[in-house]
C-alpha cells in the first residue's frame, strides 16, 4: 500500500523500523526512543538529542529551483514519486510531493532531521537531492550511504559540494570535494552526470575568496598590506561572470567554486522506476529505444518519462490510462490540499554547461564578443562613516591635500 503521508515513511534512524504515534510524540517500539512534533514537524534526530543549530547569518528566503539538473529530474517525474530535499533551509516553495528537510527548525520545513541517519524507512524515497549541503556534513561518507539506504531501487540522487570555496559555517564547514571527491563519496551510485554547474564556475570561486579574504584581513590597516587589498578590490569591482566564457568543463574543475553529482541508485541493470506500462510501449518501438537509448537518463529534457507525460499519452492509450490511474503522494494526506502547479509552471530548460548569461551554443568568439561590449559592474554606494574612516587614514598619512583629492574621486564614483 503506497504511503498515505509523510508521517507513514517516517523511521527511527537507529533501529530503522516505522514510528508509532503516541501522544505529542513518535515512538520507537524497539529502542523506546521517543521523537517529538513541534507545531505538526517531526523532530528525529539519533538518541533523541535536539542540538542546537544557530546558522552563520540568517538563510535568504527562496521560491523557486533554479534551471538546472536537479529541476529536470524534478519536472521528468510522476506524480506518485516521492522527492527529499536534504538541507532546505528556507525553501518557500511547499510542493506536495517534496519532504523538505532541514538540520534546524523553521517555518519551511517539514522534518528536522540528520542527513547522517536519515528518519526515513529504507527503500522509501523516489529523489534525494540537496544544494551546497554537502561541505557542511561531518562525514559525507556516512551521509551518502544513508541516502543510498533510504533511496528506492532505481531511484535518483543529485548533489553538490564546495571546491574552491571559502569557509562558511552554516552551521559548520568541514570538507570541500573535487569532481573525484565526490565519485568517491557517490561511488555506490551509477554516475548519470557530474561536472560544474553554471552557479558554481570559477568566477564564483574567485569572488568568495577573495572576498573572504579582504573580510577578515587587518592588511588595510598598513601602508604595505593596502596595495594588496587595493588590487582585489579592483578585480571585485569588476563583471567577473564573463570571463567564466573561457572555461571549457574540464578547465573549469580546476578551479571551479563547486562540483556536482546526479547518479542512480541501481541494484540490477534492470532497477528503475519506469512504471511497467511506458516500459512495454519502450521496448515494442525500436524507434523510441533509438531516440532515448537509456530510459532512467533524466539530467536532460528528452527524457523517456517527461515523452510519457506529453506525447506519449497522447500517442497510446495505456499510458494515459495508466498516469490517470495514479494515487498523487501528498506529504499531508490524502484530504489536504495538493497542488503541484509551482513545479509544472516552470519552464523545462535544457541544463547546458556554461557562464551565466550566456549561450553555450554560441562559439567562445562570438561569447567574447558579447562579453566586451557588457556594462560595467555598479558600483555600491559606501556609508558616510566608510568614506570618514578612509578621510582620517589619507590625511595620516598622506595629508590635508591629499584627503581633499580622496573625497573627490569617493563623491565622484558615487554619481
Amino acid at each position: 500500500m503506497p504511503p498515505a503521508d509523510l508521517f507513514d515513511l517516517l523511521a527511527c534512524p537507529l533501529c530503522r523500523i516505522p514510528l508509532v504515534r503516541v501522544n505529542d510524540g513518535l515512538l520507537c517500539n524497539s529502542c523506546q526512543i521517543q521523537y517529538p512534533i513541534l507545531n505538526g514537524v517531526p523532530i528525529i534526530f539519533p538518541h533523541g538529542h535536539v542540538p542546537s543549530i544557530a546558522h552563520q547569518e540568517e538563510l535568504n528566503v527562496v521560491s523557486s529551483y533554479n534551471p538546472w539538473v536537479h529541476r529536470v529530474i524534478l519536472q521528468s517525474l510522476f506524480d506518485h514519486h516521492i522527492v527529499l530535499e536534504i538541507g532546505s533551509g528556507n525553501m518557500a516553495l511547499d510542493d506536495p510531493n517534496i519532504i523538505r528537510m532541514d538540520v534546524a527548525y523553521g517555518p519551511y520545513v517539514d522534518v528536522v532531521g540528520d542527513a547522517h541517519a536519515l528518519p526515513f524507512l529504507p527503500n522509501s524515497i523516489d529523489f534525494i537531492f540537496s544544494l551546497a549541503v554537502f561541505e557542511h556534513l561531518r562525514n559525507p561518507f556516512e551521509a551518502a550511504k544513508s541516502i543510498f539506504e533510504v533511496l528506492r531501487d532505481g531511484g535518483f540522487i543529485y548533489h553538490e559540494c564546495n571546491f574552491v570555496f571559502a569557509y562558511h559555517g552554516f552551521p559548520h564547514h568541514y570538507f570541500n570535494a573535487s569532481l573525484q571527491g565526490m565519485e568517491q563519496i557517490f561511488a555506490q551510485f551509477r554516475p548519470l552526470r557530474k561536472g560544474v554547474a553554471p552557479y558554481q564556475m570559477p568566477s564564483f570561486a574567485v569572488e568568495c575568496l577573495l572576498g573572504t579574504y579582504l573580510h577578515r584581513t587587518k592588511a588595510h590597516a598598513y601602508p604595505h598590506g593596502r596595495r594588496l587589498v587595493g588590487l582585489m578590490r579592483q578585480i571585485l569591482a569588476e563583471k567577473l561572470i564573463p570571463y567564466d566564457i573561457y572555461f571549457t568543463e574540464e578547465d573549469a574543475l580546476y578551479v571551479a567554486a563547486g562540483t556536482y553529482f546526479a547518479g542512480q541508485k541501481r541494484l540490477t541493470p534492470q532497477s528503475t522506476l519506469l512504471p511497467q506500462d511506458i516500459r512495454d510501449v519502450y521496448f515494442k518501438d525500436a524507434k523510441l529505444q533509438e531516440r532515448f537509448p537509456d530510459i532512467d537518463q533524466l539530467t536532460t529534457i528528452h527524457n523517456l518519462y517527461i515523452w510519457a507525460k506529453t506525447e506519449g499519452m497522447q500517442q497510446y492509450p495505456q499510458i494515459a490510462d495508466f498516469l490517470k490511474s495514479q494515487s498523487p503522494f501528498n506529504k499531508r494526506g490524502h484530504s489536504a490540499a495538493w497542488d503541484r502547479s509551482a513545479i509544472k509552471s516552470m519552464e523545462l530548460v535544457e541544463p547546458l554547461y556554461g557562464a551565466i548569461g550566456f549561450d553555450p551554443s554560441k562559439g567562445l568568439e562570438e561569447n567574447a564578443a558579447i562579453a566586451a561590449n557588457c556594462p560595467p559592474k555598479p558600483v555600491a554606494p559606501q556609508s558616510l562613516k566608510t568614506l570618514i574612516a578612509k578621510a582620517i587614514r589619507v590625511w595620516r598619512t598622506k595629508g590635508k591635500r591629499a584627503v581633499i583629492r580622496k573625497i573627490l574621486y569617493e563623491l565622484a564614483a558615487r554619481i
